[in-house]
């Protein structure tokens, strides 16, 4: 078996050296023996005028016509044994003698099959010294004697006489000398034919573009967009290469006519291996390399910008081909190793590409002067093309199959989760929709989604009112200070649900739709995953349901807190937690605000040292969190602590609240009354005065950094 894979491979080998000797041995030699000049017969049907041309390089691309003449004359000049003379700077003199050898008179046209030669300069004979006919691709179109995208030149030459034609000929781009001569009829059916085989050329590859276009908007798959914007980039530049553009498009546009083919050139590698990167899906199946897309993808629109605006065009045109060769290597490359990766697409990619890289590389060898101007290196390009594309499009074709079985599979599995979903879903809606409690659910931007009827009861709205509002439009809201200290323990709560994941419970302060009261309601949070959705079910309900509290008769405890203003909500709830069976709401309201008024104030004026005017500054100028947030950063003070020292019983409340601060002029602050506040406009300091209203006793120690408050029920 070893043996026998042995041979195939040798066997193959064979076969691609004996192609590529084919190629470069299939050239027209000059033989000695042939006569100079051409023989004009009454058929001619592209006969290569190889044999019979005379060639002469100036250097210095000044010297004039009779002065080549007499260069012709001295024998200073070169046959050729190949029609390809690469890249020069220098003008290139062509001279044909031709000779009618028949007793008619024969019409004939002379073509040099090749459309990117920047200046064509023909003279008919060497009596005259101005060209009779001054052409090329940095001239304008109409210019041309004969309208056809290469360059032809039509002559009429009676029986037994001679020609003399001259052309000089200069290009920044490869220099290719396919001079083929045609009888004028031969010449009208090889225009036909060749016009109808461009035309089905690219027929085809605007029928795969509306092909895929469909696919595109069926599926909504980009990889088919990067594949539409390929082969109509790759369509642009075959349409310049075979000089299309120039006599369709832009016939009066040298300049860019000229520069239009390494532009399409880099386009056309730019959208290629977006499409690669996206067919192959590299980053999923080759994260390391696929970074390389990004390399190509700076270079290509790096040449694109350079070629209109930097470069001269044999450097566009020579920076094009090498990343041309560059990115076709690197794509195959690529292909290997998705297809070793496991990815099945691959297999047509890497076919599709080397069928392509195939017949680039000739036509790179012919536009270095390395391989002659034959129907291989001139036309495979066009097959290549075709069959990398027909091939790219059974992958994605073969792709919407995998996914399609797929799809398949997974249906009856769905249909099957589907039965289970409806059944669960009508057990939850009717439990959702007869629960006493008021039940919710929230989206991660806490928007309401779905909310059963008991909203009604508890805070006065309809269902289809409070869906899609954010959750924080149903809290409370005073108009004063303290709701940002509401809002702040509020999204402390969210933020820690949504962190940790953990359940949260707390009291919120709702608004009422016809009281424009708050209601006190207990608020509980909990996740929801399910089929990788993630929603948050949220509960409110009477706080008297709190089971314990209808057992506590006392209870004391001792707090230590940090400078957070959000503590002081915290604190004042968990301390008026338990007083439901001791007092009335309302009653209880207004304890839990005045402990939260002088927490803040023991964090603020004690602890931070926040004067009464450096507040009401702050509040002015709308700086007041940030200021205490410096305060609270500060070193000196970030260490401090707030004291707070809680204890219940049947008949009252204590609290005492202890801060590290200097005090202050408790005495004087005490005599201030809601009037002054209310006069001068100022919207805090009321928190002391709404306590000597709510509590029984309340007393501060001499420095003023403690406060004790008693409350009998």
């Amino acid at each position: 078996m070893r043996k026998e894979k042995r041979s195939r491979i040798a066997n193959v080998l064979l076969l691609g050296f004996g192609f590529l000797s084919f190629l470069l041995s299939n050239q027209e030699l000059y033989s000695k023996e042939n006569s100079e000049r051409f023989p004009l017969t009454k058929e001619m049907n592209g006969v290569s005028l190889l044999p019979y041309l005379s060639v002469y390089k100036d250097d210095t691309g000044k010297k004039p016509f009779f002065e080549i003449v007499k260069a012709f004359d001295r024998g200073e000049y070169k046959k050729l044994d190949q029609n390809s003379l690469g890249y020069s700077q220098a003008a290139i003199w062509v001279k044909i003698e031709t000779e009618n050898t028949t007793n008619k008179t024969i019409d004939w046209i002379l073509e040099i099959d090749y459309a990117l030669l920047d200046y064509v300069e023909l003279y008919s004979g060497r009596g005259s010294e101005n060209a009779t006919n001054r052409s090329g691709d940095m001239r304008e179109f109409g210019f041309r004697p004969i309208e056809h995208r290469n360059f032809a030149y039509s002559f009429s030459d009676k029986p037994g006489s001679v020609r003399e034609i001259y052309f000089r000929i200069s290009s920044s781009s490869s220099i290719l000398l396919p001079f083929i001569v045609f009888t004028k009829g031969e010449f009208t059916e090889h225009a036909f034919l060749e016009q109808l085989f461009l035309g089905l050329y690219y027929g085809s590859m605007l029928i795969m573009v509306i092909y895929n276009l469909f696919l595109l908007f069926s599926t909504k798959d980009r990889s088919y967009l990067y594949y539409v914007l390929y082969i109509l980039s790759y369509i642009l530049f075959q349409f310049t290469l075979n000089g299309l553009s120039f006599q369709y498009l832009w016939r009066n546009s040298v300049l860019w006519a000229n520069y239009s083919l390494p532009f399409s050139i880099f386009t056309a590698l730019l959208t290629g291996a977006a499409f690669g990167r996206s067919f192959l899906n590299a980053p999923k199946y080759t994260p390391k390399t696929s970074r390389f897309y990004y390399v190509l993808f700076g270079l290509c629109g790096f040449g694109m910008f350079s070629t209109l605006f930097l470069w001269e065009y044999r450097t566009a045109i020579m920076a094009s081909l090498i990343l041309m060769f560059v990115t076709l290597g690197f794509l195959i490359g690529n292909g290997v190793q998705c297809l070793l990766a496991g990815r099945r697409e691959a297999k047509y990619f890497l076919l599709a590409w080397s069928f392509f890289l195939f017949f680039t590389f000739l036509f790179g060898l012919k536009s270095f002067g390395i391989l002659p101007n034959n129907f291989f290196t001139l036309w495979g390009i066009q097959v290549g093309s075709v069959m990398e594309v027909s091939l790219l499009s059974l992958g994605l074709a073969d792709r919407i199959k995998g996914l399609s079985d797929q799809l398949k599979s997974r249906v009856n599995e769905l249909g099957r989760i589907r039965n289970e979903a409806e059944e669960s879903e009508a057990k939850y809606r009717s439990l959702f929709e007869v629960e006493e409690d008021f039940l919710f659910s929230l989206d991660q931007n806490w928007n309401i989604l779905a909310a059963n009827r008991s909203v009604s009861k508890h805070i006065g709205f309809k269902p289809q009112e409070v869906i899609g509002k954010n959750f924080m439009e149903l809290i409370y809201k005073a108009g004063e200070l303290q709701d940002a200290y509401k809002k702040l323990y509020v999204l402390e709560k969210l933020e820690e649900l949504a962190s940790e994941g953990k359940p949260v419970r707390f009291l919120g302060e709702f608004l009422q739709k016809y009281l424009r009261e708050p209601k006190e309601l207990q608020i509980q949070f909990q996740v929801l995953e399910y089929e990788g959705q993630r929603e948050i079910l949220g509960r409110a309900y009477e706080p008297d349901q709190d089971l314990m509290s209808r057992y506590v008769d006392d209870e004391k405890t001792v707090y230590s807190a940090n400078n957070y203003l959000q503590n002081a909500e915290l604190l004042s709830q968990r301390m008026t937690t338990n007083l439901y069976r001791f007092t009335d709401p309302g009653t209880i309201t207004a304890i839990r605000n005045c402990l939260r008024e002088m927490i803040i104030n023991a964090i603020e004026h004690g602890n931070l040292n926040i004067s009464f005017e450096e507040k009401t500054r702050a509040m002015t100028d709308g700086s007041y969190f940030r200021f205490v947030q410096e305060r609270q950063k500060d070193p000196y003070y970030k260490s401090k602590k707030v004291k707070v020292e809680y204890s219940l019983s049947r008949d009252r409340l204590g609290v005492r609240i202890t801060d590290e601060g200097k005090g202050f002029n408790h005495a004087r602050l005490m005599k201030n009354s809601m009037e002054k506040l209310n006069s001068e406009g100022i919207t805090h300091g009321r928190g002391l005065t709404l306590t000597l209203s709510t509590f029984d006793l309340v007393k501060f120690n001499s420095p003023g950094n403690q406060v004790t408050l008693i409350k009998y029920f």
